[in-house]
C-alpha cells in the first residue's frame, strides 16, 4: 500500500510540474485548493499536502498566507513567438494557421477580421446573459433541426429587403459560413463533378474542394463581376454545373457584380440548368439591396449567409437559403454529420440583432469601414501600389505593388520586417498569374505603421 501510495504521489507531482512548466498555468496564477485537488484527483488532502510541499521544493510554487498556491514566474517566452512561424511549406493551410494565432506588433496584413475597435457599440457580454435567462430548460434538447425559430423569422424578414419572398421553412442555420458551404459540397459534389469558381476566390473553398476531387473551373474575376463571356464557354462545355460566386465585397477583390451582370449570370444559370452559390458574408457592408438570389424562386439557387464578419467569429452561426423541399434534405444531411447546429450561439444572434444597439453598430461598423478604405487607398497609393478596384464598403483591396513578387523570398522578407502577407497565389488553383498580387485588409493598412513597414520592405 505505501509503495502504491508513493507511485499515486508521483503521478500527480508529474502531472502538476508538467502542467506548470508547459505553461497551462500562467505565472501567479493561483493553484486549485487543496480540497479540490484531493477531489480531482481521488486522494486524500494529505497526499496533495505532500505534492504542493514537492511542487514548492521545485521551486514552481510559492504559498501566500491564507491565500493558497500559486504559480511561480517561469520566464518561459511565449509559444506564440514571431520567429516560430514556419516558412518551408507556405501554402493555403499555412495562411489559416496565421489566422488563428496572434503575434502582437506584427502586421498581418492579408488578416481576415475586422478591427476590435468596430464593435465598440456591441455590448456581447450584457445581450449574451440576456439570451441565456430565457426558456433555459430548452438548451437541454438539440432543438429543431432547422434551428432557432425566432432567428430563422428574423432572416426572412431582413431578407425580404433584398427581394427574398421567404418563410422560416426556406431557411435552414448552421455553424457558419464555412459550414453553410462544406455541407452544400458534401451534399452535392462527387468526383469530377464540375463546379465554377470566381478566379482569385476565397482560398478555403478552394481547398474544401480539392479535398472533394470535383473538377475545378476558373472563371476570371473583372471589376464588375465575373466574366461572363468565359462563364458562358464554361457553361456550354460543363451543363448543370455548380457556380460559388459573392455579389458584394467579393473575397478578396472588394468588387460588386453589377447589375447587368446580376441579370445575365442568373439568365446563363438558369439556361444550363447551373446551380448558383451565393456567398453573400459581407452583406450588412453595404447599401446595397440587389443580389443574384434578388427575386428567385430558389429553383437553382442557394443563398449563404452568416455574422461573423459583422457580429464575431467566434459565434458560430450561418444559413443557407432554398426552395423548402432542398432546404428539408438538407437539414437531414446535417443531422447525420453534426447532430444539429447551437441553438445557444443561435439565441445569441438572434438576441443582438434584435437589440437596440445592433443598428447603432452597423452604423458606426460601416462608418468606420468607409474612413479605412479611403485611408488603406492613400497609403498603397503613395507606396505606388496599384489597387485591382477601389469600393469604400470592402473589407478588403486587391493589391500589388511595383517590382514586388509574392514568393517565399518576399514573405520571409515580410516576416522579418514583421509583415505577413496573404499571397495572391493562394486564391487560385492556377495560381502563377496572380503572384504579384496579394489580399490588403484595409482596417490595417490604413495604419501608419503599414506605411512605414512597406516603405522599410520596399527600398
Amino acid at each position: 500500500m505505501a509503495t502504491q501510495h508513493k507511485q499515486l504521489y508521483e503521478k500527480i507531482h508529474q502531472t502538476l510540474a508538467y502542467q506548470i512548466k508547459s505553461g497551462l498555468y500562467k505565472d501567479n496564477e493561483k493553484l486549485p485548493s487543496i480540497r479540490i485537488l484531493a477531489e480531482q484527483y481521488s486522494v486524500s488532502k494529505n497526499t496533495i499536502i505532500t505534492v504542493l510541499e514537492k511542487l514548492v521544493d521545485d521551486g514552481l510554487i510559492h504559498s501566500r498566507s491564507r491565500s493558497g498556491f500559486f504559480i511561480t514566474e517561469q520566464h518561459s517566452e511565449s509559444t506564440a513567438h514571431f520567429a516560430t512561424i514556419d516558412i518551408d511549406d507556405i501554402d493555403e493551410l499555412w495562411l489559416m494557421r496565421r489566422q488563428l494565432e496572434n503575434f502582437g506588433d506584427v502586421l498581418h496584413v492579408g488578416d481576415g477580421y475586422p478591427s476590435k475597435e468596430w464593435f465598440r457599440d456591441l455590448p456581447l457580454n450584457r445581450l449574451l446573459q440576456s439570451a441565456l435567462q430565457e426558456e433555459n430548460e430548452k438548451l437541454l434538447r438539440y432543438g429543431n433541426k432547422y434551428g432557432f425559430l425566432p432567428l430563422r423569422e428574423k432572416l426572412a424578414k431582413t431578407l425580404g429587403t433584398l427581394k427574398m419572398s421567404l418563410t422560416p421553412d426556406n431557411i435552414l442555420l448552421n455553424n457558419g459560413v464555412n459550414d453553410a458551404i462544406d455541407l452544400i459540397i458534401r451534399f452535392f459534389v462527387r468526383s469530377n463533378t464540375p463546379v465554377l469558381v470566381d478566379s482569385p476566390v476565397y482560398y478555403p473553398l478552394l481547398k474544401k474542394l480539392q479535398l472533394a476531387h470535383c473538377k475545378i473551373i476558373d472563371i476570371p474575376r473583372l471589376a464588375d463581376g465575373p466574366d461572363c463571356q468565359v462563364l458562358e464557354e464554361r457553361l456550354r462545355q460543363h451543363p448543370k454545373a455548380m457556380f460559388f460566386t459573392q455579389s458584394i465585397a467579393h473575397n478578396p477583390t472588394g468588387t460588386h457584380i453589377s447589375d447587368e451582370k446580376l441579370q445575365r449570370i442568373n439568365a446563363l444559370c438558369a439556361q444550363y440548368n447551373c446551380l448558383l452559390i451565393e456567398n453573400d458574408i459581407f452583406s450588412a457592408y453595404t447599401q446595397s439591396k440587389r443580389r443574384l438570389c434578388s427575386g428567385s424562386d430558389f429553383s437553382h439557387h442557394l443563398y449563404v449567409g452568416g455574422f461573423s464578419k459583422i457580429i464575431s467569429p467566434s459565434i458560430r452561426v450561418g444559413f443557407i437559403v432554398g426552395n423548402h423541399e432542398l432546404i428539408n434534405r438538407l437539414a437531414d444531411f446535417k443531422a447525420i454529420i453534426h447532430i444539429n447546429s447551437s441553438e445557444y450561439s443561435e439565441r445569441f444572434i438572434h438576441r443582438i440583432l434584435a437589440s437596440k444597439s445592433y443598428p447603432q453598430h452597423l452604423r458606426h461598423f460601416t462608418k468606420q469601414l468607409s474612413t479605412v478604405c479611403q485611408k488603406s487607398r492613400d497609403h498603397i497609393e503613395a507606396l505606388g501600389g496599384e489597387i485591382f478596384h477601389y469600393s469604400d464598403n470592402s473589407l478588403y483591396f486587391w493589391v500589388r505593388f511595383p517590382g514586388l513578387r509574392f514568393d517565399k523570398k518576399t514573405i520571409r522578407k515580410g516576416m522579418e520586417k514583421k509583415i505577413i502577407f496573404a499571397p495572391g497565389y493562394f486564391f487560385s488553383q492556377s495560381g502563377g498569374q496572380f503572384r504579384d498580387w496579394t489580399r490588403i485588409n484595409n482596417h490595417i493598412a490604413a495604419n501608419p505603421q503599414f506605411l512605414q513597414a512597406m516603405k522599410n520592405l520596399l527600398s
